[in-house]
């Protein structure tokens, strides 16, 4: 039998409930391939395997490339079925309730999971977007606005949509060097559409704050949605969030050179 101090150690994992879900999956029916745990799962390829990912200390493949658990998947499972899990994972504290807002977990899951929510959803924070630019005067260059008063609005709602063409495409070529990921384009497209909510949401407040006041705001914007950006990448590819984040500080880093060689390093 495990002990609680094992079980807390492994407190992050188990406190999903797919994940849940795929120890007892394995635990009941012994090894399974790729294809079965998908269909009993009903979830999105890129998101079993981000959760098989964050699982990896606790399952394992033979050499039929069957999932099973490890020896350690084997002691949790022992636990989820004789009750003494519950005691240990509890309902959510606060933080954590307010960390998942932030990063707009529940919407961009559902959303990667689930293609006719996602879709929808995605293209309407995108026109969001694109018609706060337009309405706005700003004119995106890639995850920064810039003040323009000689292009048309016409012009800037689609060199908005433009730009997260371009952003989705960077984030997919960083992905294939980076983590050697190929698949999942439709939930990142998906994810990248939503994770644009920060920067579709600020040509509003520009236009009714003071501008001081929203140059201040910009870098927030710009981080949230760079963290959103990793979290849809987590989800679109399959990954930790934690191997997600060097794609995101490279973006940045991308998105600061390319501002110093347009000669704009200020809003």
């Amino acid at each position: 039998m495990t002990s609680e101090d094992e079980l807390a150690r492994w407190y992050f994992v188990l406190r999903s409930p797919l994940r849940l879900r795929i120890i007892r999956l394995l635990g009941e029916r012994g090894p399974l391939p790729f294809k079965e745990l998908k269909r009993e799962l009903g979830a999105g390829v890129g998101t079993i395997y981000y959760h098989l990912s964050i699982m990896s200390e606790l399952i394992g493949q033979d050499e039929k490339r069957r999932y099973y658990l490890n020896e350690v998947g084997m002691r949790i499972f022992s636990a989820l079925r004789d009750g003494t899990l519950a005691s240990v994972v509890g309902q959510p504290t606060i933080g954590e309730k307010l960390l998942k807002v932030f990063l707009l977990s529940p919407v961009l899951r559902t959303a990667c999971e689930d293609l006719r929510i996602g879709t929808p959803l995605a293209i309407a924070i995108l026109t969001l977007g694109a018609f706060g630019c337009s309405s706005a005067g700003l004119m995106p260059v890639l995850m920064f606005y810039v003040r323009t008063s000689t292009s048309s609005p016409l012009c800037l709602f689609f060199h908005y949509l433009g730009q997260q063409l371009l952003i989705f495409l960077a984030c997919e070529g960083l992905s294939a060097l980076f983590l050697r990921r190929l698949g999942g384009e439709a939930q990142l497209a998906i994810g990248i559409g939503i994770a644009s909510f920060p920067m579709a949401m600020f040509p509003y407040i520009y236009m009714l704050i003071p501008y001081d006041i929203s140059l201040k705001l910009l870098p927030f914007f710009h981080l949230w949605a760079i963290l959103l950006i990793c979290s849809a990448i987590s989800l679109g590819k399959g990954i930790r969030l934690d191997r997600s984040l060097p794609i995101g500080i490279t973006f940045m880093f991308i998105n600061m050179l390319l501002l110093a060689f347009l000669g704009v390093l200020s809003f």
